[in-house]
């Protein structure tokens, strides 16, 4: 448990991809401006916990995009398999929606360097070895890779790959990039795909051209 301000601290500061707020320990007024400020910043579902149902107060979560509103007692099993079932109502959104971005352009498996891009299946893969890439890291690396070259900052980034303008959430864009550098690089600390530009935000080297190979 935390408190309000932690809460929006924390979502500022980590990748945070779901959240279970408990009506119980904060007031209606406070959780609904506290949802209402933190619901862009988190790529996944919010479940709000009430110690009793009252239908004028469930709308007004359900009015800020909050994804489920759910009365205690609650088994915890129930609760898991709520939150199971949203992130992956949450994954399939992502995937669809990476699948109709990149149909837009491109319809074939390409290869950038020694990286195999599956475009009908969303994997990466190096030398024969799926890096593992998650529907969001492989959108933001193929977003980057149709922009090598050019220096991208974290808000058009933010725009391009999530769709929307989220003041406060550059961090985000951070993560993903460190996860991604995770996955591709040798050595993670000294970058040669993605670069790191001060001040501004990151740019894929333009020495990897893309080849259609299918």
């Amino acid at each position: 448990m935390t408190t309000p301000e932690k809460t929006v601290e924390m979502v500022n500061d980590d990748d945070v991809s779901g959240l279970i707020w408990d009506l119980a320990t904060t007031d209606l007024k406070t959780s609904l401006n506290t949802l209402k400020e933190i619901r862009d910043k988190i790529d996944g579902p919010i479940v709000v916990l009430s110690p009793t149902r009252k239908k004028d107060e469930c709308k007004l979560f359900y009015d800020i995009n909050v994804d489920a509103y759910l009365v205690e007692p609650l088994s915890y099993p129930e609760l898991i398999s709520k939150f199971k079932q949203l992130f992956w109502v949450y994954d399939k959104f992502a995937v669809n929606q990476a699948k109709k971005k990149i149909a837009k352009d491109v319809k074939h498996t390409v290869q950038c360097h020694d990286l195999s891009i599956d475009l009908k299946h969303f994997r990466v893969s190096h030398e024969g070895m799926d890096l593992g890439l998650t529907p969001k890291e492989f959108s933001l690396l193929w977003y980057l890779m149709q922009h090598r070259g050019q220096v991208l900052s974290r808000e058009q980034l933010l725009s391009g790959v999530w769709g929307y303008d989220a003041a406060g959430s550059s961090r985000t864009i951070d993560i993903h990039i460190s996860h991604l550098r995770d996955k591709l690089e040798e050595n993670p600390s000294s970058p040669t795909w993605i670069k790191t530009v001060r001040g501004f935000g990151y740019i894929l080297d333009n020495d990897y051209p893309l080849v259609a190979t299918q």
